[in-house]
């Protein structure tokens, strides 16, 4: 697309993307448990993160943004979905009880890595699969 042109009014983007971005995020910059953000260093425009903390960067790309109504909204709902994929719904239906949900399941001592990185990826497709039911809704992006 040149960048002049108009881009394509769309559905935004989906919870599924944000999961996978933030999967991607965390294999490339690390995954840190107990804050948001490794404190050590924080001073890296992209430092590791804990599974909200790569949901946020999906989002935002700044570790120190803060979220518009939009951005906080597809927050909940991506963390809802992950929640969801977990089964660690408390039955809740507060938005931020799936943030502190997934928070204590990120900061559980036997978590690693690459269970947090599959569990996005997971999560991603499993959203796609229950939301896009066709090969032109994968391939459209959900836009028909």
């Amino acid at each position: 697309m040149h960048p002049t042109q108009t881009p394509p009014n769309g559905p935004g983007i989906t919870p599924a993307e944000v999961l996978h971005c933030a999967a991607l995020y965390l294999y490339r910059h690390g995954w840190h448990q107990g804050d948001m953000f490794d404190l050590d260093h924080a001073n890296l425009l992209t430092p590791p993160a804990c599974v909200q903390g790569a949901v946020k960067m999906a989002i935002c790309g700044d570790p120190h943004a803060g979220y518009t109504p939009q951005q906080a909204a597809l927050l909940d709902q991506a963390l809802t979905v992950l929640a969801g994929d977990l089964d660690l719904s408390d039955g809740d239906p507060e938005p931020w009880a799936a943030a502190v949900l997934v928070a204590d399941w990120n900061d559980t001592t036997e978590r690693t890595a690459a269970e947090v990185i599959t569990a996005l990826d997971e999560a991603a497709d499993g959203w796609t699969t229950t939301h896009l039911t066709t090969t032109a809704d994968i391939t459209s992006g959900g836009a028909a």
